[in-house]
């Protein structure tokens, strides 16, 4: 096996959690004097891309999203069609997996839905934005992973080359882009899978079963 190391984002990616990602944004939106969103409309604006738009203009969008990935905890995760197959597949190709999440919350809660779910075993590392400042770490824009998965290479004694990011939102794909890593987007929404695309993501699926099926594919390609 050419491929190592996986990296994959947590939320909306290996786990539909978009009831917290809700609560969290609303809460938010709260803070800042935003007022109330509906789920409706929270979803609307999800799917297209936009709910920066509903963030009040005097408020720092930074300062916003901050605040939004302190409030992301886990309270109602399912997991994504296809995460157990795919997690149980790579533990059987001996391929390290590592998750990789947004949030600036600790990663012992998604240690702990992990464990709900089932599918710990099939994990061997969690960090969030929590352990970049731990390790003393730094974004160059909100979002941004690639010092942590530097890091994270680096640990484990993997090339860009023989690792492999799966993730559903711009930032994911543009943190491993820069590092050289390739990418499979993940995202049920037509939009955001065409957003994906035309930020250069080459491979785009609607679950991870989809993603099981181009492991071999990826593998070949996967040589130093």
């Amino acid at each position: 096996m050419n491929i190592r190391l996986v990296l994959l984002d947590y939320d909306l990616t290996m786990v539909y959690n978009v009831f917290d990602f809700y609560e969290a944004y609303s809460n938010a939106l709260k803070y800042y004097g935003g007022g109330f969103i509906s789920f409706e409309e929270f979803l609307t604006l999800l799917n297209q891309d936009k709910l920066s738009t509903r963030i009040p203009e005097d408020v720092s969008e930074i300062d916003f999203w901050v605040l939004f990935r302190r409030l992301y905890v886990s309270r109602h995760p399912l997991p994504m069609d296809g995460v157990g197959d795919l997690l149980r597949l790579l533990k059987g190709l001996s391929v390290k997996t590592v998750v990789v999440s947004g949030r600036e919350t600790s990663s012992e809660y998604i240690w702990r839905d992990l464990r709900i779910l089932g599918l710990s075993e099939y994990v061997d590392e969690v960090y969030t934005v929590c352990d970049l400042k731990r390790l003393n770490g730094f974004e160059e824009y909100l979002f941004d992973k690639s010092w942590l998965i530097s890091y994270i290479l680096r640990k484990h004694w993997v090339s860009p080359c023989n690792a492999l990011c799966i993730g559903d939102f711009t930032t994911d794909l543009l943190s491993c882009k820069k590092l050289g890593i390739p990418f499979i987007g993940v995202n049920k929404d037509e939009y955001r899978g065409e957003l994906l695309r035309r930020k250069g993501a080459e491979i785009v699926v609607k679950n991870l079963f989809e993603v099981v099926e181009w492991i071999p594919e990826i593998d070949k390609k996967a040589r130093c």
